[in-house]
């Protein structure tokens, strides 16, 4: 067994600490409070009061930081594993088996101790159940008495991070319960919180005092449902405390500079235009070339942050996070790609397109062009309309803007019922994951849902593939890197989306009443509602405005 040191233990390690130190005595004065308020991720008008966390229908707030996982990541370090329900791992020579030491003295919110047999049921649940997604992995075993070895059907060390999918659930609570339908009003999980009260409106929750990895500072964690038409508000008025949102930042940050703070979470993300690679036209790779050189992403990038107080960069060619990867990123492809009409003209006719009255042609047919927005996500259609205007200017060719509420559009482009999209595609867990999104082998059918969102686009490409098998096989970073500098030079050739530009998960804070949040410009952990293991390091770093540690 080869025995490998995570650094992300020191991490943790930090985060931990910082929160303990958090948890001392305060002194409160006016303005101060007990309870964070934070606005719930995703947030629907109204709460559902079902905290399962296999359930396929609808679930309240904060599932992700009530259940917990072995591993995590920090995606603000570009992806590196943190040791978390696991305190430490070992892999098998063939590096087909990690084996998994379980971290002592982690209790559950009903004070039972977390034991083997927890693990072992959590994760063989998604073997035994398929409809409970997850399980990348082919088996696993109890080895010792605090030991569990999970085994891959191939050299697995890029897969490792799957497990962080696995919610580690108390056993005796779940054997007789039906993962995907159960109703959890009451839930039992080792996270930092638990459920207090419940409201469709709010959701409060306790702090554990034997939360393994040190009381929180605050006493109370409030998540409201906190909808796009007033949000701003809430935020203005200091109901609320932080929030992962789509707001006009720049004004609340304006409106009390000394107490309001943006955030970015520069989680890997990059905005990109989805062009469906499974149909024509787009399925021609010289109409995917003209269509990114049409397109002005500096414009777009200039327009996508004109509500923030920082400016997100363009997007390198090869659809990496420059924020995350710089390191990873070849450096001739670093340069973002320019607009250039004479070239995306020059490509159309290499592969024998025209426009004519408007409409891409070839061989006599036209092909209408749909660019599908969500109509309740503005930013998301503001930078539609921009693309479409651009493509039509340069090229000449009318593209139709259209899209129905989020949940909708989302549900017809992961089924491939669109030509041109636009959302955060890449991924700051890893750059191998940043890279698999476009796994050929991950392609589902034309009107089949794509699995967790993978390849969407529905792109093959069959080097690219074998380049990943290799990465997969290997934890040997030079040879990580010079596999991706691989994968990088297909992608940028055959242009499966058109990269705009660098993005995470835009965020405000207040620290009228708690402070400690992470640096704005180069965070060491990412505040993001969102991830789970990424917004219980938050709460633990935070401390009361006027309170000390």
């Amino acid at each position: 067994m080869r025995k490998r040191l995570w650094p992300g233990a020191l991490a943790l390690g930090l985060a931990l600490s910082l929160g303990a130190c958090s948890s001392g005595a305060t002194k409160q004065t006016p303005g101060a409070s007990d309870t964070i308020t934070v606005e719930a991720p995703n947030s629907a008008p109204t709460f559902t009061n079902n905290f399962n966390p296999f359930s396929a229908s609808e679930t309240g707030p904060g599932l992700n930081i009530i259940y917990e996982p072995l591993v995590a990541t920090n995606r603000a370090k570009g992806g590196t594993l943190i040791p978390w329900l696991a305190k430490s791992w070992t892999w098998s020579a063939d590096g087909r088996t990690a084996t998994f030491v379980i971290r002592p003295g982690v209790t559950f919110s009903d004070g039972n101790p977390l034991t083997q047999q927890d693990v072992l049921y959590s994760l063989e649940l998604p073997l035994k159940n398929p409809k409970v997604a997850g399980a990348d992995y082919t088996s696993v075993e109890a080895v010792g008495s605090d030991k569990v070895a999970v085994t891959w059907k191939d050299p697995a060390y890029q897969s490792l991070l799957n497990v962080k999918n696995i919610n580690i659930v108390e056993k005796k609570l779940w054997s007789g319960r039906d993962p995907l339908t159960y109703v959890d009003k009451k839930p039992v999980g080792t996270g930092p919180f638990s459920i207090k009260t419940f409201s469709p409106q709010a959701v409060t929750m306790a702090s554990r005092s034997d939360y393994w990895g040190g009381k929180p500072a605050m006493r109370d964690l409030r998540y409201v449902a906190a909808t796009s038409a007033n949000v701003q508000t809430q935020l203005q008025n200091n109901s609320i405390d932080f929030c992962t949102c789509d707001i006009d930042a720049k004004s609340y940050v304006s409106s009390d500079p000394k107490n309001h703070h943006f955030i970015m979470a520069w989680d890997g993300s990059v905005v990109s235009v989805m062009l469906n690679n499974a149909k024509a036209p787009f399925n021609d790779v010289n109409v995917r070339r003209a269509f990114a050189s049409a397109v002005d992403i500096d414009a777009i990038a200039k327009l996508s942050s004109s509500k923030l107080p920082l400016t997100q960069p363009p997007a390198s060619r090869t659809g990496l996070s420059t924020k995350t990867y710089e390191g990873w990123i070849d450096p001739k492809y670093l340069t973002p790609r320019r607009q250039d009409v004479a070239a995306a003209k020059a490509d159309l006719r290499a592969g024998g397109w025209s426009v004519r009255g408007g409409a891409l042609t070839k061989d006599g047919k036209k092909y209408p062009i749909t660019y599908v927005a969500p109509s309740d996500t503005p930013f998301l259609k503001t930078i539609g309309q921009l693309v479409v205007q651009q493509i039509q200017q340069s090229l000449g060719i009318k593209v139709t803007l259209s899209g129905g509420s989020g949940a909708n559009t989302g549900s017809d482009i992961n089924k491939g019922k669109f030509d041109m999209a636009a959302t955060w595609l890449s991924r700051g867990d890893s750059m191998y994951y940043a890279l698999q999104q476009f796994d050929g082998r991950l392609i589902q059918p034309l009107g089949t849902e794509s699995v967790a969102g993978n390849n969407t686009v529905r792109w093959k490409n069959g080097d690219f593939d074998k380049i990943l098998s290799q990465m997969a096989g290997t934890d040997d970073e030079s040879r990580l890197k010079a596999l991706s500098k691989q994968a990088q030079a297909i992608f940028v050739d055959q242009v499966p989306t058109i990269p705009l530009f660098s993005s995470g998960a835009a965020g405000v804070a207040s620290t009228l009443r708690w402070t400690g949040w992470p640096d704005a410009e180069n965070p060491a952990y990412l505040a993001n509602t969102g991830s789970g293991s990424e917004f219980i390091t938050t709460l633990l770093h935070l401390k009361p405005a006027t309170g000390k540690g």
